[in-house]
């Protein structure tokens, strides 16, 4: 498992980018709890705590963390990563806890924890923010990392490539340095976050049949030949289109004749109206990726 040979309290290395970036966002998360909590805005405290643990702490941090448990041959790397998991889970917890206390009770309990640890997550102190934690180099840093591997996991979405492909991506960062600079050091956790091999190179020229995304970190290339073939793929999304079409074209008569309004249920209405819409979005989709594929072509015809 990910805390295979974890021992609390044990000295540990230095933090890497990601260990700064995650403690940085959970000090940020505990100023914003607690001052909704002071103001009685419940609600928007809970939702700061689920979004950086669904998000920041599992979406990004697990994932990026995987690097230095499994991948890397450098010991004290792996002891780092696992206090790191342990210390920011411990304290999300208790800044959890009045909200599910029964569970974060348990998840807490099973934890490893230093022998001057309390008995019971009740009595655990709850969570202040420390100025002294915060790096906002961190957060600077990780940005360009974040916005390479969410413009490659769009590109997959928009171009329906399954997630266990692996692709090539080349990103070309701006011409100042410092960005490029940024994106080299973390080439790998790109790759692996966008399960990808990726190429940094300011003077690089768009590939042949590559789809792209432009982002504050540069342009994302991914290339696409021998991964989609676009004509079977505009086919493809050509008939789903047709099918889309064909429906829309059902519930809005079904929806237009007056005897259907008037006799049947309400919910009955409001369930086809929602049909109706959901056509809709769906059609304007693969309009869109259908414009894309066409745009593809041209470019590289």
């Amino acid at each position: 498992t990910n805390l295979d040979g974890y021992r609390p309290g044990r000295r540990k290395a230095p933090p890497a980018l990601p260990d700064r970036w995650i403690v940085t966002r959970l000090h940020q998360t505990v100023g914003d709890v607690r001052r909704a909590l002071a103001a009685y805005r419940f609600n928007d405290a809970a939702g700061a705590i689920y979004h950086f643990l669904w998000h920041d702490y599992c979406d990004w941090y697990i994932e990026w963390s995987k690097l230095a448990l499994y991948r890397s041959e450098d010991p004290a790397a792996r002891a780092r990563t696992q206090a790191t998991l342990v210390e920011v889970l411990e304290a999300t917890l208790r800044l959890l806890h009045p909200f599910m206390p029964f569970l974060t009770e348990e998840i807490w309990q099973r934890l490893p924890k230093g022998p001057q640890a309390p008995e019971s997550i009740m009595i655990a102190r709850y969570p202040r923010a420390s100025r002294r934690k915060a790096d906002a180099g961190a957060l600077a840093e990780v940005a360009p990392v974040m916005s390479v591997v969410v413009a490659v996991r769009t590109l997959r979405s928009e171009m329906q490539i399954p997630p266990a492909r692996p692709l090539t991506v080349v990103v070309r960062p701006p011409g100042d340095g410092v960005v490029a600079g940024i994106l080299r050091e973390n080439a790998a956790a790109i790759g692996a976050l966008a399960r990808a091999e990726v190429r940094i190179d300011p003077d690089a020229a768009r590939p042949p049949h590559s789809a792209i995304k432009v982002t504050e970190s540069g342009d994302v290339y991914v290339p696409l030949e021998g991964v989609l073939d676009l004509a079977e793929e505009r086919a493809r999304l050509g008939r789903e289109l047709a099918k889309a079409e064909t429906e829309i074209g059902r519930l809005e008569a079904k929806l237009g004749r007056t005897e259907f309004r008037e006799r049947a249920p309400a919910e009955v209405v409001a369930r086809e109206e929602t049909r109706r819409d959901e056509q809709r979005g769906l059609a304007t989709k693969l309009r869109e990726a259908i414009e894309r594929l066409d745009a593809l072509g041209a470019a590289h015809g």
